[in-house]
Parts: structure tokens; sequence; C-alpha cells
């Protein structure tokens, strides 16, 4: 007969497996494999309800990730919010999506279970769907209105999918035997998979909808947001129809509140407590009772405040990781997706991280795992933790040196509100120009500093700009002073005005009269959200001029422009050459042809100017049409960012699927959602920091922030180092054995003495 570990006896023909402290060595056997009590035992099938949670997974994270793969795109280029405020808000959702999972762990384990905590939260998610696709329909109102509503929708969307977060995974967990121990670990990357999978075909499928379905005058956000909210309604139900299957646990009562009293009452009575007289082994022991009826609480608390500490550097794994869908695809936008005939949106990007989990999962499990295990190389978990850590940090480093790439050729523009720019363009008929203003007056004179008569660019001869794109000036009201040849009279001083975060365009011309006027305007300085080319048109001709491109026809008048803004609305296209079809009769038979270029990504000014004004007889030699780049092309291609994908992808199979499984496995079965939603909640404190570091703008070089992430994962990840070798694992047979008849036992035990852990002294 062998007496075992928890007082029970077991004879030999059980062939049990004899607990580490009775074969010794307990820190190493603990560590390399958890007791199986029947060898022998039949093993029990994979449960079947498990399917289930995997369908409604997929689905779930089809809605989630196709909502949030073009929200950033959204925000810019649909509410017309700037870089910074796009990338804030994107991450402050995040935040909400990752903070509320507290929420939600706390209803699953204190009073609604986690069944009808994923049930109801998930409907409450559906609604926040159909409120953001509503945000997107443009006959619902103005651009208030759909912020107002996508703002309500975006926060109704993190309540319902961080509350169901922390509980699917661990619904999924509970689904398994003490001795499933294998097929636990086998879920939780199949569980990972299916987040994967449902992230590569929505990743995929909801940028082609944006761009390639056209409704309510524009890109279709309201449609690829749509699908996804379909999406949901699916997940419900599959995870509905698996009902009679799952394994509900019961909820323990209010852990969350009996946690908090324990750690006050410990942390009041040590306090009170003088010096001299603390002889507790921990400080958490001072909240036990006298009949130890609370022994395992404690115990179970010592495990998660464990856990949480080593969870301190972990948030800047995900400052970085959620970049992908904010600066990451800003990036992308700056890039040339084409190859050949293919062509790749910016936010396709996306894809690389999705499509390679699915590839390189299957692929450890099945080469690199068992290769290690076979040789005896300790690869634990945080090792593996720490390894993701420094890879997420050399991922930045390289989108660093892609991005200095494309700075090489980004045109610069105003990067916030104390900055604009100004670009004198001359379409004047015989006319050498020559411009006079205080807005130059910190560029070289010719006679004297600020008398502001640029030695450079002027004179000007027509067909001809100032290479001002770029170069910053304070916004302001300027004296403006202007003529042709060498002649500036008072009769054309002006002022002008210009305002920051624009850059401006002054185009002067003539007119029948052979006086010479301009024309003031704005040009956009941002790229379009498709990696395609804009241009604006503009007619300085005295009457009015008929175009047409890429098949839109429009009207400019004289003196005025049309581009993608606006009742002359143009869209962008794709590069290559096209045709530009002027009448000044509006007639399709009398129309004269102009050829130009675009390139990817590139902004164009097409001004149209007669080179005889006083003639009122139009023809095709008196239409001269001047090309004039407002913003760079795309240079980089947007395959320079698949090995900062790829290495950051690595970092997140060996970190983040890792710590889902760690987080499962080293909490007890009261707290398992708690502590599923604090590793979530590392997430939230991590899309804080980025939200700090975008709000402050104090890095105006992209280049510079990467770097500046790199740097700080690399002081977490040393610090994570320290960490972990003084963490202690936790058997997982320790909260099995809570359910066996030994707990009285173990409560004496544990009354006596902090609960066994197996030292790490490897990490």
């Amino acid at each position: 007969m062998i007496k075992y570990k928890g007082g029970s006896d077991l004879t030999n023909e059980d062939d049990v497996e004899l607990s580490p402290l009775i074969a010794g060595d307990e820190s190493v056997q603990k560590h390399k494999q958890r007791r199986r009590r029947f060898r022998f035992k039949k093993l029990k099938p994979f449960p079947f309800s498990i399917f289930f949670i995997l369908g409604n997974e997929f689905c779930e994270r089809y809605s989630y990730y196709g909502m949030r793969t073009i929200l950033v795109l959204y925000l810019k280029y649909y509410l017309h919010w700037d870089d910074n405020t796009a990338t804030a808000v994107y991450h402050a959702f995040t935040v909400l999506a990752y903070l509320f999972p507290l929420l939600g762990a706390v209803l699953a384990d204190s009073w609604w279970g986690k069944y009808n905590t994923i049930l109801w939260l998930s409907i409450v998610y559906s609604i926040g769907m159909v409120i953001n696709t509503l945000g997107a329909i443009g006959d619902l109102g103005d651009l208030t209105v759909h912020a107002v509503l996508s703002s309500i929708g975006l926060f109704v969307i993190a309540v319902g999918t961080g509350g169901i977060k922390p509980c699917v995974s661990a619904f999924g967990g509970d689904q398994f035997d003490a001795d499933q121990d294998e097929y636990r670990r086998s879920f939780f990357s199949l569980f990972y998979f299916s987040i994967n999978a449902g992230s590569l075909v929505s990743t995929f499928v909801s940028p082609l909808i944006r761009e390639e379905v056209q409704c309510f005058g524009g890109d279709c956000y309201a449609l690829a947001f749509g699908i996804p909210a379909a999406l949901m309604l699916v997940a419900i139900i599959s995870f509905v129809i698996g009902t009679k299957w799952y394994k509900r646990i019961p909820p323990s009562g209010n852990i969350f509140l009996e946690v908090s009293k324990t750690i006050w009452k410990a942390w009041k009575i040590r306090w009170n407590t003088k010096s001299s007289k603390r002889n507790k082994d921990h400080w958490l022991d001072y909240a036990l009772h006298e009949n130890n009826d609370n022994a395992i609480l404690i115990r179970d608390i010592k495990y998660v405040l464990n856990v949480l500490v080593l969870y301190i550097p972990l948030p800047l794994f995900w400052t970085l990781f959620d970049q992908q869908g904010s600066r990451w695809t800003l990036q992308a936008t700056r890039m040339d997706g084409y190859v050949g005939t293919l062509h790749v949106l910016p936010d396709q990007m996306q894809i690389c991280n999705p499509l390679m989990i699915v590839c390189l999962i299957p692929i450890f499990e099945a080469t690199l795992y068992p290769l290690l295990r076979r040789y005896n190389i300790n690869f634990s978990p945080l090792r593996r933790m720490t390894l993701g850590m420094i890879l997420a940090g050399i991922s930045f480093v390289v989108a660093a040196l892609v991005q200095m790439m494309i700075d090489e050729n980004l045109t610069k523009t105003p990067y916030n509100n104390q900055e604009t720019s100004l670009r004198v363009i001359n379409s004047a008929a015989e006319c050498s120009l020559l411009v006079r203003s205080s807005v130059y007056s910190d560029w070289e004179t010719g006679e004297g500093e600020g008398s502001g008569i640029v030695v450079g660019p002027f004179p000007l001869d027509p067909g001809n700009a100032t290479n001002s794109v770029g170069e910053m000036v304070k916004p302001g009201t300027f004296n403006f002073n202007y003529g042709c040849e060498s002649i500036l009279t008072s009769s054309l001083d002006k002022e002008i005005s210009l305002a920051g975060l624009k850059a401006h365009d002054v185009i002067f011309y003539k007119d029948f009269a052979d006086s010479l006027k301009y024309i003031q305007k704005d040009h956009r300085t941002e790229k379009s959200d498709s990696g395609g080319a804009f241009i604006t048109v503009v007619n300085t001709f005295s009457v009015p001029v008929f175009i047409e491109v890429y098949g839109v026809k429009r009207e400019i008048k004289s003196g005025s422009w049309a581009d993608d803004t606006g009742d002359n609305g143009l869209p962008d296209t794709h590069r290559g050459t096209y045709a530009l079809y002027v009448s000044f009769d509006n007639s399709t038979t009398t129309r004269f042809e102009r050829k130009f270029t675009l390139k990817t990504g590139a902004l164009y000014t097409l001004v149209l100017r007669d080179s005889n004004p006083t003639d009122d007889i139009y023809d095709d030699d008196q239409l001269i049409m001047d090309q004039y780049t407002d913003i760079n092309p795309n240079d980089v291609s947007i395959f320079w960012m698949i090995p900062q994908y790829f290495i950051i992808t690595l970092g997140e199979v060996f970190l983040s699927v890792t710590g889902l499984e760690f987080s499962y496995s080293q909490a007890p079965q009261s707290m398992k959602s708690v502590l599923q939603s604090f590793w979530l909640l590392t997430v939230s404190i991590g899309n804080i920091i980025v939200l700090i570091v975008a709000e402050a703008r104090l890095i105006p070089k992209q280049a510079d922030e990467y770097f500046l992430f790199a740097g700080l994962i690399g002081v977490a990840a040393i610090l994570f180092i320290i960490l972990s070798v003084r963490y202690k694992y936790v058997d997982q047979s320790e909260f099995d054995d809570d359910d066996s008849d030994n707990d009285s036992m173990r409560k004496e035990d544990l009354g006596k003495e902090n609960p066994t852990f197996v030292h790490n002294t490897e990490m």
C-alpha cells in the first residue's frame, strides 16, 4: 500500500505515479511533468462542446478584426480626423476593449457564470456593431452625427468584446477534466488558431469591400462594418447551439470582493503590527482565520499576485504589437503597393500577421516544441515570453529603418497648427513674376533682413512654381505685393491669410483684360487610403471649362478648381497615364485632350492656362496644361514591411500564445477569469502608452518614435528576465486537488506555511 500525498490510500495495482514529494527532487519533478493519477486509465475523448466554442471564437474575431482593420482609415478619411487623432481614438477603443475584461471576469466568476456572461455580453456586442454600422451610412446626417454614432458604437462594442474576452478561453478550458492536460494545451493552440483564422479572413475581405464597393458617394465603410456585425450574430448562434454539451461550473460567489477584503485585511493587520512582532512568512498570512477556513483563498491570492508581478513589463509588448493597426497601417499608405498588376491596399498588409500565425502555430507545435523536448532543451513558457518581447523590439527597429527609407522622398507637410506652407505658381502669360511678401521674412533676401525680395525663386517664368512645398512657415496674415517683370506697384498690394496645418497655393494668371490676378487655394497633405493618386484641376481661363477625366465630367468656373472634395469631387485613381478632355462649350465633339501621368500615392495639381488671354477664341494651341506635384509619390515597396510583420508575429507566437495558456494554468479555478482579465488588462495599459505618445506629439519624425518604442521594450525585457528568474511555477495539480476529499489536510498544511511552488532557477 502506498500512502498518497493527500492522505488517500492507493494500491500498487492502480499503478499510480508517485507524488514528487515522495519521488524526491520536488522542484525538478513538478516543473517537468504534471501528475497523472491513473496512467493506464482510458483517456476521455476530446470534448465535443469545444468545437462550438471555437466556431464562436472564429466568428467573433472576424467581427472584431473586420471592423478594427479599417477603423483607423475610417476615422482619418471618412470622419476627416488627422493622423494623431485617428491613432489616439483607435488606441482608446483598444484600451476600453481590454479594460472591460475586468468587468466580465467579475460577472463570470462571481454572479452570472461564464456561460451567461458570454451570451448576454455578446448581445451587447452585436448592438454596438449595428450602431457603428449606422454611423457609416452617409444619408443619416452630417459628420457630427456620424462621429457621435461611431463613438457610441465603439464604446458599446468595447463593453461587449471586453466583457467576453476573459470568459471564452477560460470557459473552453473548463470543458476538460483534470487528466486531460495535453488536450487542454492543444485547445489553447486551437483557440489561438481560431482567433487568427477569423482575423485572417476579415483582414483580407474588409479592405476589399471598403475599396471596391462604392456607396453613399465614396468608399463603402457601411457595408465593410455591416458584414462583421452579421458575423457577430452568427457567433452568438454558434455558441447557443452547443449549450446542452457544455460543462458549466457555477460561480463561486463574489470572489473579486472576497479577494479585495482579504488583501485589505492582511495589509491593515500587518501595518498595525509592530515590526518586532511580525513573524509571518508572507504578509497575506495576517488575514488567515484561526480555524484556517480561508487558507485556500489566501493560497490562491498568493498565486495570482505572483503572476501579476510578472505581468508588470508586459504592457510594453502590446504597446508595440497593436500599432500594426494604426501607425503601421498609416506607414503603408506612404508605400507603393504595386508588384506588376498586383495591388495590395495599405490596410490589407495587416493580413500578414494572422496569415503567419496560422502557419507558424502548427509548424511550431509539430516540429519546434517536440524537437526541443526530445533533446531536453529547456524552452519554458517564461523563456518563450522573454524571446517574444525581444523580437517585438527588433521588429520596430526594422520598421524604423523602413520609415527612414520612406522619409528620403517624403514631402514635408505641416505637423501642427503652428506650421503652414506656401507655394507660388505662375500661370500668367508673358509675365516674369516677382513677389514681395512678409511671409518670406525668414528666407534669404536681397535688400536686408525682412525685405522679402527672394533671390532664389523669383523672377518666376510662366509654367513654373516656387519650390516652397515642404518649406514650413508660421501661419498668419501677410502683405503680398506682386507684379510682372521688375515692376511692383502699390495697386497690386494685397493681404493673404495662411492657416496652420494647411498647405497653400497662390496661383497667378491673367484675365481677358490682361490684368494680373491670383487664386488662393489649399491642397491636400494626406495620401490616399488606397495608395492611389489624387489630382486637382485648376481653371485660370476667363471662362468656365468643362472637363472629363476617369470618365467623370465636371464644370469648373473661371478662377476655380475641382479636386477630391465638395461638389466638384474627383476620385482618386491608380497609377498610370490618363487623358484629360477639356471643352469650352460642354461639347463632346470640340474638346481638347491632354495627357498626364500619375504615380502611386502622389498628389498633383493640373493648372489649365491660356497662352493668349486677350483672345476670346479658344483653340487647341491656346490651352496649356501644367502639372505640379503636391505630394511626392510612394517609391518604397510595401513589401519591405513583410520582415517587420514576420518578426513581430514570431514574438506574438512566443509571448501571446504561451501567455494565454500560462495565465490559465497558473490560476486557481475560482480566479481563472480574473487572471485572464488581468492578462488582457496588460493590452489595455499598452495602448494607453501609445495614446500618451501619440497625443503628446513630441516626436515629429516617425522613425524616431519607432526607435523610442524599441528602446522601451528592451528595458521591459530586461525587467521581465529579472522577474522570471524569481518566479516559481505552480503545479496545476495543486488546483485539481481542491475538488478531492483531501481539503481538510491541505488546509492544515497551508495554515503552517506558504503554498508549494516550483522554483524556476533557469526561468
